[in-house]
């Protein structure tokens, strides 16, 4: 039996766990403490199901009645269906311990797919006519256009090093082969997941949510499981192309937990540590400093299989 259909369920199981583990560690970052210090000796027991508080977060929106803007669009209900597809469909291409569906091309799938959770994301918050959708729309629109390169680029470099575009052939501790695809990579992810520096397109003090603005109870649960999906992908992602060491058997499960841990503790503190961009300097910066990376990568790559 192919294992790997079972990738979509475990990415969301791990997601959720993965976005406690980011809250926890941001947490910790900033220096906040929680509510042990002065709840009751006998409520302590409500604390060690915390590990649980994102699926609780989805189950109270998948329990509430969802309410559509009288100013929306069909799309405003079809966009999180699709983006979730997209979301579900990429964790099929992503080894989990190995599992995948092996695919010679799946690295430029997995591409297309990825930036179909964004563009579906962008379309479902403009359909719902929100001035402030439309805002985080523009400026997500922005980022796309620069981060959609520095992702290509980023990892095709270690395609051009491997010869391949199958992800599992690029597998390995490439983080000290190619430490410049690394850095590139780790860029996009976060702009991706709409981590700081670059939560541009969804800054609360300014725009509310940005193209979540008007999603509420269903619709918005869906798109938290989009999310924590995502975040699993894109983790993983990293953690199989720079931090995978060969190993089989439970030593394959050990450098897959450590690699996504150490990913997430990448993020976290990135996010805990950086204020917010605006978007004119988030571009501008994207263009000089990770492009130049970019650029080296690439070279680097080329340099290691036809000079080195």
């Amino acid at each position: 039996m192919d294992l790997f259909w079972f990738n979509p369920l475990i990415a969301f199981l791990c997601g959720i766990f993965l976005s406690f583990s980011f809250r926890k560690a941001n947490a910790r970052i900033q220096g906040r403490r929680g509510p042990l210090l002065i709840v009751p000796q006998n409520w302590h027991d409500i604390n060690h199901s915390k590990v649980l508080q994102p699926l609780y977060d989805i189950l109270k929106l998948f329990s509430k009645k969802t309410i559509i803007p009288t100013t929306a669009r069909s799309l405003f209900i079809l966009s999180p269906i699709f983006a979730f597809l997209c979301a579900v469909t990429a964790c099929l291409f992503i080894p989990i311990v190995g599992m995948s569906y092996s695919y010679p091309f799946d690295l430029v799938i997995l591409f297309y797919l990825l930036m179909g959770v964004l563009l579906f994301e962008i379309i479902g918050g403009i359909a719902s006519g929100s001035l402030f959708a439309v805002i985080g729309g523009v400026r997500e629109i922005e980022l796309l256009l620069t981060n959609e390169l520095l992702f290509i680029l980023g990892t095709f470099a270690l395609a051009i090093s491997y010869n391949t575009l199958s992800i599992q052939e690029m597998m390995g501790f490439n983080i000290l082969t190619n430490p410049f695809a690394a850095i590139v990579v780790f860029l996009a992810i976060l702009i991706k997941l709409h981590m700081k520096p670059f939560d541009i397109s969804e800054a609360e003090s300014e725009i509310v949510s940005g193209l979540t603005t008007e999603y509420n109870a269903k619709l918005l649960g869906l798109l938290d499981v989009t999310r924590i999906v995502m975040l699993f992908v894109l983790v993983a992602l990293f953690a199989n192309l720079f931090l995978w060491v060969p190993a089989t058997g439970l030593g394959a499960v050990l450098v897959f937990v450590v690699g996504i841990g150490c990913t997430v503790l990448m993020l976290a503190i990135v996010h805990s540590v950086f204020s917010r961009f605006r978007i004119d300097q988030a571009t501008r910066w994207l263009f000089r400093f990770p492009l130049i990376l970019a650029i080296i990568a690439i070279l680097f790559a080329v340099a290691q299989r036809y000079v080195l």
